[in-house]
């Protein structure tokens, strides 16, 4: 009976049935794809498998004479949230343990934190603030002197001929101006409050000074038509205080060190600049210090001219070694 079956329906089976389904197979495969993914297809057989097991369970508990093991639920996947606070756990235990036993980089010396901003928020030029302070050197920075008679004289319409009495002992020298220096005290003089501060002995250095600071004054008052200083509106001083030899540090071997924090704190130090031609002078306080180079007779140099756009721009920061001290470099991150 069944080998008569089979022969009756092989041909309709396979030349009929089958391609048919086949056929409606490849038709429908796309939308079945499309159903899986919007999780049609995954739902409906969730339901069945739930309701076929619910029944199962049913059957189990109607039978009383029969015993048989109650299969054990399927613990429930964990989500992808509780995934992730595991995870997360796990990666701070081990930060915990490798903090605790590695030893510090290197290079964590140089996350220092850097300033807020260099220059303050507010660059109006009519807002009074308090003036930052350029110290200035005098010999070979501002003048150069040569004493009277001495072969390497020259003449120059800058100069000045004063007479220097130290022991009682007097001697001539002829101070010869830095090009462009009256220019120069005339300009900084509105951005800084100047000081001086040379290696020179006070007997030496007092006249010279006072010659630059009248000559400045003289400028002003032709070019405000002032007739005296009591018209003036501002300070007769152009240098607010002096330092000399004695209040330089002087180390043998090495000369007079100019240490600033002897006269100023050491959290204004951000306000100041010092001006000079040898390093070993600022060697104590590189982020404040200026250079340029010592002058004696090059009626050419334009090194004074050259300087009052950065310091200019210095006068406007916050503080003054955040911007100097990147000319050292890697330095400064060593602070």
């Amino acid at each position: 009976m069944t080998t008569v079956y089979d022969i009756l329906f092989f041909f309709p089976n396979y030349l009929i049935i089958k391609p048919g389904l086949f056929c409606w197979t490849v038709i429908t495969y796309p939308f079945t794809v499309i159903a899986q993914q919007l999780g049609l297809v995954a739902k409906t057989k969730k339901i069945k498998t739930n309701k076929q097991e619910q029944q199962q369970q049913e059957l189990l508990e109607e039978d009383p004479l029969v015993t048989r093991e109650i299969p054990a639920k399927q613990p429930t996947p964990p989500s992808d949230t509780e995934d992730y606070d595991e995870q997360t756990e796990f990666l701070k235990q081990q930060t915990i343990i490798a903090n605790t036993i590695k030893s510090p980089t290197s290079t964590s010396k140089y996350l220092i934190p850097p300033p807020q901003r260099l220059y303050p928020l507010s660059r109006n030029p009519e807002r009074r603030r308090r003036k930052k302070i350029l110290i200035l050197d005098l010999d070979e920075t501002l003048i150069h002197s040569l004493s009277k008679g001495s072969p390497r004289s020259f003449t120059s319409s800058h100069s000045k001929m004063i007479e220097i009495t130290l022991n009682n002992i007097s001697s001539l020298y002829y101070v010869h101006k830095r090009p462009y220096c009256d220019y120069f005290l005339q300009e900084i003089s509105k951005w800084f409050e100047l000081q001086i501060f040379t290696a020179s002995v006070k007997e030496y250095a007092d006249p010279i000074i006072n010659w630059l600071e009248s000559d400045l004054i003289d400028s002003r008052k032709q070019k405000h038509k002032y007739t005296s200083a009591e018209d003036m509106p501002f300070s007769p001083k152009v240098f607010t205080k002096r330092y000399y030899r004695n209040d330089c540090t002087y180390r043998p071997g090495v000369g007079y060190i100019k240490d600033l924090s002897k006269f100023i704190k050491d959290e204004e130090l951000k306000n100041v600049l010092i001006l000079d031609n040898s390093p070993i002078s600022y060697s104590l306080h590189e982020q404040n210090a200026v250079t340029i180079e010592g002058w004696v007779n090059d009626q050419t140099d334009r090194d004074l001219l050259n300087l009052l756009p950065m310091l200019h721009s210095l006068s406007l920061c916050i503080d003054v070694r955040f911007i100097l001290g990147l000319k050292s470099g890697e330095k400064l991150f060593e602070m």
